[in-house]
């Protein structure tokens, strides 16, 4: 998939200690929802207060500052275990 959906949950399953994880993930869950939501229910009057052209660069900004911060942000985790991952968050 191109973009930046699978970040957020690989993100989220990874980042948590184990004791907290599961209530962590659900809070994650659901603020990723709410914003869902949120862009879905304010999408046709944002196109009509200022225009498609707008909208989508404001989107596309919000996708610059995304991809911005998972570079400056986001360590690697590939094959690393989830107590590496847990050891190199803490170095950070």
């Amino acid at each position: 998939q191109i973009g930046f959906g699978p970040v957020t949950w690989l993100v989220l399953s990874e980042i948590f200690p184990l004791k907290v994880r599961s209530t962590a993930l659900s809070i994650g869950t659901l603020s990723n929802f709410a914003s869902n939501f949120l862009v879905s229910a304010l999408f046709e009057f944002e196109r009509e207060k200022v225009g498609e052209a707008a909208l989508f660069a404001q989107f596309a900004v919000i996708a610059l500052f995304a991809l911005a911060f998972e570079n400056a942000k986001v360590p690697e985790t590939r094959g690393l275990s989830l107590e590496e991952i847990e050891a190199k968050l803490k170095e950070d």
